[in-house]
């Protein structure tokens, strides 16, 4: 692990604790050497006092800024922004589905969920197959994605897309899915 990505690390918990101080002497030198995390970091807090037009005029240019210069979680944000017409952004589901799958073939978990159900329901860009999107969005349970636990939850609880009807299969992805993430909705519970 190199030194930049110690700091970074540490940044990532000072954003997490709301430790704005280390925040101000972390960041600084590495936005000067145009660090993609750190930018993006930087861009999601803002002084006391800061308009909310300011605030959503710096998040969106530090998330825009930090994808170009190869952050994933900023792109991941960007194709949010797009999927969702956010911040002035126009909407493009189009756009946003490309960069999902980009981020998909990546590894990131959360577009592999997204692109597994693109692909499983026909619902994007690319010709839909089911097969393609199960094996995809179970990929996507591994690495860590609770969304994609609740969908595999969801098509056990039905017993949909080929997969057993059960609820000790539905009940064993939905644990999964919170022990990823507390805060996922569970319409099972």
């Amino acid at each position: 692990m190199n030194e930049h990505q110690v700091e970074i690390e540490r940044a990532e918990r000072a954003f997490e604790e709301r430790d704005l101080e280390l925040l101000r002497k972390i960041l600084p030198p590495l936005i000067e050497q145009n660090n993609a995390a750190a930018i993006r970091i930087s861009s999601s807090f803002f002084a006391a006092g800061t308009s909310d037009e300011e605030c959503d005029r710096i998040y969106v240019e530090g998330m825009f800024r930090a994808a170009e210069l190869g952050d994933l979680k900023a792109k991941y944000q960007v194709g949010i922004f797009y999927d969702l017409g956010e911040y002035d952004i126009p909407q493009d589901k189009i756009r946003a589905s490309y960069i999902f799958k980009e981020l998909a073939d990546l590894g990131f978990p959360q577009c592999m969920w997204i692109h597994a159900c693109e692909l499983i329901w026909g619902s994007g860009p690319f010709p839909k197959s089911t097969e393609s999107g199960l094996k995809l969005l179970i990929s996507a349970a591994d690495a860590g994605a609770a969304n994609a636990c609740m969908t595999i939850a969801r098509l056990h609880s039905d017993g949909e897309l080929g997969l057993e009807k059960s609820t000790e299969q539905r009940d064993k992805f939905r644990k999964l899915a919170v022990k990823y993430d507390a805060t996922i909705y569970d319409p099972y519970a």
